[in-house]
């Protein structure tokens, strides 16, 4: 399904500034809709004559029953067979119709359906309340609230008091107020719904209603007496998010602490009209329970870094006394070993320092790929023997347990490859690539290349044998070694193929 942004280019011809600003309205229609009762849906017009509308948005309230069982975003409808939106865009005022099935149109003497028109599928009849969407002087879309025609029941004080608010909401997005132009700090909070608490503020931040949820969330601040008729600040709440609020004329946030282990998320919209703030709405969660589990996932990944950051300085430290051992050792090969040895361990090192630096199991390969070259290049580049390690392509961000034994592999590889390069000098070529499907590691040298009739499984030494264990057993992939290519048989180029996980990676 496209975006809102994709389905108005495509379809319509809305300029960039009224895309944005649909989209605001999009990103915030989540209260009104719940206030309202109802469905609410985008109408935009494929072009200036208005003689078609697709519908760019729908949003379902989580207060009562929808009247849309299927997506409606961008079906299309004339304005023949909805003169309420064309009529909307036209005069830019509200109105109110009435949709109704077959079997209602053909029934007469009904003067409450204003309009002779049906949609394909309905059962019964609809109430169309068309909201004009404003944008300095001029209407650029219609908004609809859709519902069932209500029935003759009672209705609570918080039902009749959010209808109102509806209807301000109803009243800003038609004078071009909503949806707001800000909104303190979007997307780092859990956004409390109006199911979760509502409070209403007159111009002088006064109390005129409090829901029960939103008592409640009050309560467990500790304020118990009576809210009504007195400002949050009187109460003994910091009501510095309603200040902010009414002054800016932007939607605000805070979150509000009672001792070790309650939090309670407080956003303050406020509500204007003729250019005049005249009160504000707050929503209220207690999302104690949340910022509890919050703080014990900190606590739970501070310790995985703290556990690789040990690991990390024991696996320096057996490294350290591996190259001090090197240096006691009179045998060139034995030392070599014990160098190589070295090298192994540092390369798992450095993807646990990474790890301990992040927060998620996650590891920028490319940054460790630098790494590990810099330390084979400082290890074996010497002046009668210069040493240059091209690196092209990237990895990416992988899992810390794919990592691992990829690095360790890199290392075995070029530490290989500069072993048969020519004696002279070592050039050493590593390429990586990544698609969705799987990783590709090549390295090639410029040596002696590939001896005849050579197989892993029965020449490979002890680097080969690491890499296949890690690469084949390990991460599922393959390894292959041969010539730099047919015509040019000079260098050995080793690639190295593991397929990317697509699965979720196990926790802890």
């Amino acid at each position: 399904m496209a975006s809102l942004s994709e389905l108005a280019r495509a379809r319509t011809g809305l300029d960039e500034a009224v895309i944005a600003h649909l989209q605001r309205l999009v990103a915030t229609w989540a209260l009104p809709c719940d206030l309202s009762f109802a469905d609410l849906l985008l109408y935009a017009p494929l072009d200036a004559s208005a003689s078609e509308f697709v519908v760019l948005g729908h949003v379902r309230s989580a207060t009562g029953a929808t009247v849309h069982q299927g997506d409606p975003v961008s079906e299309c409808v004339s304005a023949v067979a909805r003169p309420g939106l064309a009529r909307c865009l036209r005069e830019g005022r509200r109105s109110e119709s009435i949709l109704a099935a077959p079997d209602e149109v053909s029934s007469a003497g009904d003067d409450t359906v204003e309009e002779d028109v049906f949609l394909p599928g309905l059962i019964g009849r609809l109430v169309i309340d068309h909201v004009p969407v404003r944008m300095g002087d001029r209407v650029v879309a219609v908004l609809t609230r859709e519902s069932e025609p209500g029935l003759i029941r009672y209705r609570s004080a918080s039902e009749t008091v959010y209808r109102r608010l509806w209807e301000r909401y109803a009243t800003m997005i038609t004078q071009g107020t909503f949806p707001l132009a800000t909104q303190e700090r979007e997307g780092e909070f859990r956004e409390p719904r109006v199911g979760d608490g509502v409070i209403v503020l007159d111009r002088e931040r006064h109390v005129e209603f409090a829901s029960p949820n939103a008592l409640s969330a009050l309560h467990r601040l500790g304020v118990r007496a009576n809210v009504e008729g007195r400002t949050l600040g009187d109460a003994g709440i910091d009501d510095g998010v309603v200040r902010r609020a009414l002054a800016k004329r932007n939607s605000t946030v805070a979150e509000l602490e009672h001792g070790d282990d309650l939090t309670v998320v407080v956003r303050c919209h406020p509500l204007v009209e003729d250019g005049r703030a005249t009160g504000a709405l707050v929503v209220l969660r207690d999302v104690s329970e949340i910022r509890s589990r919050d703080r014990l996932l900190m606590s739970k990944d501070t310790t995985i870094r703290e556990i690789h950051h040990r690991v990390k300085n024991n696996l320096q430290t057996i490294q350290a006394l591996l190259r001090l051992q090197s240096r006691r050792l009179e045998s060139v090969e034995a030392r070599s070993a014990v160098e190589q040895s070295a090298r192994r361990i540092e390369s798992i090192a450095i993807v646990h320092e990474t790890l301990s630096t992040n927060a998620t199991d996650v590891v920028d390969f490319d940054d460790v790929v630098t790494r590990v070259v810099r330390m084979v290049e400082e290890g074996f580049d010497s002046p009668d023997r210069p040493l240059r390690v091209e690196v092209d392509g990237s990895l990416g961000q992988l899992a810390g347990d794919v990592a691992m034994p990829l690095a360790v592999a890199l290392t075995e590889l070029v530490q290989n490859a500069v072993d048969h390069a020519a004696p002279r000098g070592a050039e050493v070529a590593v390429a990586l690539r990544s698609s969705r499907k799987e990783l590709f590691m090549r390295v090639e040298n410029g040596g002696a290349g590939v001896p005849d009739g050579f197989s892993l499984d029965r020449d490979a030494g002890l680097g080969l044998t690491i890499v296949r264990t890690f690469v084949v057993h390990d991460l599922g992939g393959t390894i292959s070694i041969g010539p730099a290519n047919d015509t040019q048989p000079r260098g050995a180029v080793v690639d190295v193929r593991v397929p990317r996980r697509s699965g979720p990676l196990p926790l802890g």
